[in-house]
Order: C-alpha cells, then sequence, then structure tokens
C-alpha cells in the first residue's frame, strides 16, 4: 500500500510542477502588465534592434500629438473600456482603423501611420486593443475577443459618421 501512496504523491507533485509552468507561461505570453507613462514621455519598443529607429519614432509622436485630434472611446462586448485617438484628415475622407502590434500602443506602433493617412487623403483612427495603453484589460487573446472589439470599433465609425462611410482596415 505504501507504494501506491508514494506514486500517488510524485503524480501530485509532478501536476503541481506542469500547473505551475503552465501558468508562468500565460504570464509570459498573455498577461499585459499596466505601464504608466508620464503625459509627455514617449514610448519606445525595448531592444537593441529598435534603437536605430528611436529618434524617427520620436519624430513621429511628437508630429501625432501636435495634429488636432479627439480621443474617443468604446465599450467591449464584455464591458471593457478601449479607447482610441481620430486624426480627422477632411469631412468624408475614407477612415483608416489601425490597431497596433503585440504588447505595444496606438501611439508607440502607428503615429508615423498618421501621416501616411494624411499624405492618402485619409483620416485615422488609432486604437489601443485591449489590455494596452489607454484601453483597459489584462490579457491578450490573438483575436479571440479582439475581433469583435474590431466589429465594436467599426460599428462605432458607422454610428458617428453614417453608414457610407469608407473603412480602411490596417495594423501591425
Amino acid at each position: 500500500m505504501t507504494i501506491f501512496w508514494i506514486f500517488c504523491a510524485i503524480l501530485g507533485v509532478l501536476a503541481l510542477i506542469v500547473l505551475l509552468i503552465a501558468y508562468i507561461c500565460y504570464r509570459m505570453a498573455f498577461y499585459l502588465p499596466r505601464v504608466e507613462m508620464a503625459p509627455d514621455e514617449i514610448p519606445l519598443p525595448a531592444g537593441d534592434e529598435y534603437v536605430p529607429y528611436h529618434d524617427r519614432m520620436r519624430t513621429w509622436v511628437r508630429e501625432a500629438r501636435a495634429l488636432p485630434q479627439e480621443g474617443v472611446e468604446i465599450r467591449s462586448f464584455d464591458g471593457l473600456r478601449l479607447r482610441g485617438v481620430y486624426y480627422e484628415y477632411a469631412p468624408g475622407a475614407p477612415i483608416e482603423l489601425m490597431f497596433h502590434g503585440y504588447r505595444g500602443t496606438a501611439e508607440r506602433d502607428l503615429s508615423g501611420g498618421v501621416q501616411r493617412c494624411f499624405a492618402l487623403g485619409h483620416s485615422a483612427l488609432l486604437v489601443d486593443q485591449r489590455g494596452c495603453g489607454g484601453s483597459e484589460g489584462h490579457a491578450a487573446t490573438f483575436g479571440v475577443r479582439e475581433h469583435r472589439d474590431c466589429m465594436s470599433w467599426i460599428a462605432f465609425l458607422i454610428r458617428r459618421f453614417g453608414p457610407e462611410v469608407r473603412i480602411i482596415l490596417t495594423g501591425i
């Protein structure tokens, strides 16, 4: 009978180790910790591969901040407050609905896109995805919930600008 209990103890310890590793992997991949920044601070990605681009990224952020803009927000299907910034090129212009990359923010990843939109005659709506930037939430779900957030942003644009609004989806 003691061999049975030793076997059960070993299985229990192995199960705990597997659960601990799974939790650590979840935290590393999906959990998005809140990063508080001063209003005048410019978010830049970490890593040596980004250093050559930091000066240009700072310029893009400063240029976007200097443009007329409007902060907007919606509620997600599960009650989170999602925020974005709208830059109008001209009334009636097509609107690029822009989504940032994994662990990014709209301002950091998409500020350079505002000037591109304006050069093409488009307005831009840069949105912070759930758990990032000014939006609520703590986990990235890699499209499981974000696709519904995208649909909510599209519905917002249609309500605000009418059913004839031209929407272009872009992102990283």
